[in-house]
């Protein structure tokens, strides 16, 4: 069975509709919603639409709210899911899902599909950014806790995965949309929190891919005694 993990700030419009997308599905146990300081009615629809929610002392970002909900998580399969998306169905559940239940990956994502296909191949060079993935629990276990912040912990979960005997793999899901920063915040707020996710991404990936590629060379040529 699969427990259900939610990170939720301040999504009171699509929350219901996420929370109930997963309740009823046949591998579905559990749909935790993990409150991260909402300011709105987050709580109260989500708990109304069946979801058990935690509530966060104080706002942690993303990282520590998924820390939060597998720490509760009674499964041993974890499927994450933004708290902003729409159209989200059973079938699309168990795309991700399935490969990871059937052992086939550690990690599995389900990436939203572009209207434009020029991006979805675009979506095979770039880091692996998507919310919609399930995850063995001991994966999330095995990345260090300073990678569990913010935004940084997609592209270490990416990064970790493929340092287990089954890796990750992704697909493309069509039908999934999710709602923008800048039409939840406004132009100016959503546009800077939008560079923070990007600097984060892009911090973390110099951190594991760059520096950690040339470590690795270092440590072949100078094994430690």
């Amino acid at each position: 069975m699969v427990s259900v993990i939610i990170p939720a700030l301040n999504e009171q419009e699509t929350i219901v509709e996420v929370v109930s997308s997963c309740i009823g599905h046949p591998d579905v146990s559990e749909v935790i919603v993990v409150d991260d300081g909402s300011q709105d009615a987050t709580v109260e629809r989500a708990t109304a639409a069946g979801a058990n929610v935690i509530k966060l002392p104080e706002n942690g970002g993303k990282g520590a709210a998924m820390h939060a909900g597998v720490s509760a998580a009674k499964n041993d399969v974890i499927l994450f899911l933004d708290a902003d998306i729409t159209g989200i169905t059973y079938e699309n559940i168990s795309q991700i899902i399935e490969p990871v239940i059937n052992g086939q990956y550690s990690m599995f994502v389900g990436l939203r599909s572009r209207e434009v296909v020029f991006l979805n191949h675009l979506l095979r060079i770039f880091p692996i950014i998507g919310g919609e993935r399930a995850i063995v629990k001991s994966l999330w276990y095995a990345i260090p806790a300073k990678y569990r912040s913010d935004f940084k912990v997609e592209v270490a979960l990416n990064y970790f995965s493929k340092q287990t005997p089954l890796g990750m793999h992704f697909t493309l899901i069509e039908g999934i949309a999710h709602v923008t920063k800048e039409k939840k915040y406004g132009i100016i707020t959503g546009f800077t929190q939008r560079v923070f996710m990007v600097w984060d991404i892009l911090s973390i990936s110099f951190t594991l891919y760059v520096l950690g590629f040339f470590k690795k060379i270092f440590l072949s040529h100078f094994p430690r005694v």
